[in-house]
């Protein structure tokens, strides 16, 4: 999850902490439950603040402040009985969570059987990897998934000189990478089974946008069903695409795709991948933003994203 050009303190002054966000569902709290051992509702909550407190401190990203790390997206994606197959039926099937934070999303894959050896996660904060650890009251000895911290768009840590392989029956590499043992992306390419995306498109500019998709293509196994998923904040279809002026946060504006562009991103000329390779799904549903539509504050950094959202589900799938 890179901070790109993002202020801590402009960040922090907008989105206020707010117990009352505390909200897991009914499913969530159950899962949380097992996960943390904490079967007491109150204590439950109480710790959830606690570790809300350190991953502020690491960045204040304002997804931390209605206590994201206590839900999962993957879960909920309509893709995600295909993740648990592919785990389940290819041999091997690398999992990776880009962007991981907390790695709440990779911990509900493991619990619902997805392989604990074929999974990794990444993020430009191992920070947030530690307080995961210790909100789900892990070690990296009791939940043994290895973790890259590095930034995905540094040519060191995920080599940009490898283009997307087409779709293929056959493996495009003679033997799969020890994920244990890897340093950084680049032996991952053309080896990953899932790649889960989450809030991680929209933190940056269009140019930027792009060249993580061809990026995280790259790293795509070619064997078809191999898929990479995510969700992120865009905009309707009706305005097409277009920038939203973060002007308080950053140096330039960050940039929402429309459903049209992000299948073109993808798929076509001048796409990742080409129309015979993958097949690209996308729905937007309108959610409310994660502060009341009256903060001030927050409206004056966000822009009319700090009053309401766009959130788009999607899933790119080798044919």
């Amino acid at each position: 999850m890179p901070v790109g050009d993002l202020d801590h303190r402009k960040l922090a002054e907008a989105f206020p902490v707010d117990p009352s966000l505390y909200n897991p569902t009914h499913d969530e709290l159950n899962w949380l439950k097992k996960l943390t051992g904490i079967e007491d509702e109150k204590e439950l909550k109480e710790h959830a603040i606690k570790t809300q407190a350190e991953g502020l401190a690491v960045f204040p990203y304002p997804c931390l402040k209605r206590f994201v790390f206590t839900s999962y997206k993957i879960g909920k994606h309509p893709a995600y009985k295909d993740v648990l197959a592919l785990g389940n039926d290819r041999p091997g099937a690398i999992y990776l969570e880009i962007g991981c934070c907390f790695g709440n999303d990779v911990r509900k894959a493991i619990s619902d059987g997805y392989p604990v050896e074929n999974v990794i996660a990444s993020d430009l904060e191992e920070g947030f990897w530690k307080v995961g650890h210790k909100f789900f009251r892990t070690t990296q000895e009791t939940f043994p998934v290895p973790f890259l911290a590095g930034d995905v768009f540094d040519p060191s840590f995920l080599s940009p000189d490898t283009p997307p392989a087409p779709t293929s029956s056959a493996p495009a590499t003679s033997t799969v990478p020890d994920i244990n043992s890897i340093t950084s992306l680049t032996p991952l390419q053309h080896n990953v089974t899932v790649i889960h995306a989450a809030a991680f498109f929209h933190l940056f500019r269009e140019e930027q946008q792009t060249r993580l998709a061809f990026l995280l293509g790259s790293l795509l196994s070619p064997l078809p069903g191999s898929m990479i998923i995510g969700s992120h904040s865009v905009l309707p279809e009706e305005k097409i695409k277009g920038e939203i002026i973060l002007n308080q946060l950053g140096r330039g504006p960050l940039f929402a795709h429309s459903p049209t562009s992000w299948r073109e991103l993808w798929i076509g000329e001048g796409g990742v991948f080409r129309p015979s390779d993958a097949k690209v799904w996308a729905e937007v549903k309108e959610s409310t933003f994660i502060v009341p539509a009256d903060n001030s504050s927050a409206t004056k950094v966000l822009g009319d994203l700090g009053r309401m959202r766009f959130l788009m589900t999607w899933s790119v799938v080798r044919i």
